[in-house]
């Protein structure tokens, strides 16, 4: 089972995360990891391509590593950031996650 910190409300009182908050953490953690195998497999097509192909692969190997070590786990997907994370936010400019995983889904010809 999966445990995550307690909450802390702005009085001092502590509770334990409850099953919903534990559910989510554990199906962005599940998201987290599917994203970033689509972007190593992106990333090792482009490795052997031309030298602005292997830029893009490092990049995208880098964002990989990134969002893997944000949100792989349910622990760390509870902290990730909105920066980190790969979800559309309409309105602002895409993470360098989102953009990684963009460029991943147009080189495998996925959505």
């Amino acid at each position: 089972m999966t445990t995550l910190p307690t909450r802390v409300d702005w009085d001092g009182n502590e509770r334990p995360a409850s099953g919903m908050e534990v559910s989510r953490a554990e199906g962005t953690a599940i998201r987290v990891r599917r994203e970033v195998a689509e972007i190593r497999a992106a990333a090792e097509q482009l490795a052997t391509g031309s030298p602005s192909e292997v830029a893009v692969a490092d990049f995208l190997a880098v964002q990989a590593t990134m969002l893997e070590r944000a949100g792989s786990t349910p622990q760390r997907a509870d902290s990730m950031r909105p920066e980190q994370d790969t979800r559309e936010n309409p309105g602002t400019f895409p993470t360098a996650a989102r953009s990684a995983l963009l460029i991943a889904r147009a080189q495998l010809g996925t959505e």
